[in-house]
């Protein structure tokens, strides 16, 4: 028998497994009960779970560096973990809000796949973006799919709490004499999908703190000022 074939047949997932890992389950197992929430039209509370999934996101790295935990495994989770938070989650959110036109589902399946793209692209060349003395990177290659997700995520919360989420619904375009329904506010959508996928855009802007304080702070405003 072969070295691979051996250690593939005696490979443990489960005692593999460090603590920031199961941080890292965490932020898949948020973002589930996120979908299933946009599902049942709770879009504040999917909100407030994809925020918890990023809080594990940035956590997970963190204690996988302060333990030394860093492994393949915890890579190919922390991905698949992204990709279900700030990719799909959103994407079911909007979809469970009314963009379910065929335009809509086609831009939101871009921008599932721009995501998928720059995470594969991250876990590929992620070395070759210039770093400080602390190993840290000196900037983004292309918009971060969390900020990405977040945002998105935030923009859905204050449209539904403010009861404005009909508002923005409301669209429609004459393509060859027929009637579509369209919703140009996805031209964000579409915007934020290619800023993902884009290898010449450098993002020197750190926000692993203050967009979700800012994302934070607008969704307390929401909360506390009177609905509109």
């Amino acid at each position: 028998m072969s070295a691979t074939k051996q250690q593939a047949q005696t490979f443990d997932m489960v005692r593999r497994l460090k603590v920031a890992d199961y941080l890292t389950l965490s932020n898949g197992e948020s973002e589930f009960m996120a979908i299933f929430a946009s599902m049942q039209q709770r879009v504040v509370l999917a909100y407030l779970l994809v925020f918890l999934g990023y809080e594990f996101d940035r956590f997970d790295g963190m204690v996988a560096r302060m333990r030394n935990e860093c492994s393949e495994l915890g890579k190919e989770l922390d991905s698949f973990s992204d990709l279900v938070s700030f990719c799909v989650a959103p994407a079911v959110t909007l979809y469970c809000m009314g963009f379910d036109s065929l335009l809509d589902q086609a831009v939101l399946a871009l921008y599932v796949l721009c995501g998928l793209a720059r995470l594969a692209r991250f876990n590929v060349a992620a070395q070759s973006v210039p770093r400080d003395e602390h190993g840290k990177p000196l900037y983004h290659e292309g918009l971060a799919t969390p900020y990405a997700g977040l945002l998105l995520m935030t923009a859905s919360a204050v449209a539904c709490w403010s009861e404005r989420a009909e508002d923005i619904l409301s669209g429609t375009l004459v393509f060859a004499g027929e009637w579509y329904e369209f919703h140009g506010i996805l031209a964000i959508v579409v915007t934020m999908s290619i800023m993902m996928a884009s290898k010449r855009l450098h993002i020197y802007f750190d926000g692993g703190y203050s967009i979700p304080a800012a994302t934070a702070l607008v969704l307390a405003g929401c909360w506390f000022a009177p609905r509109l």
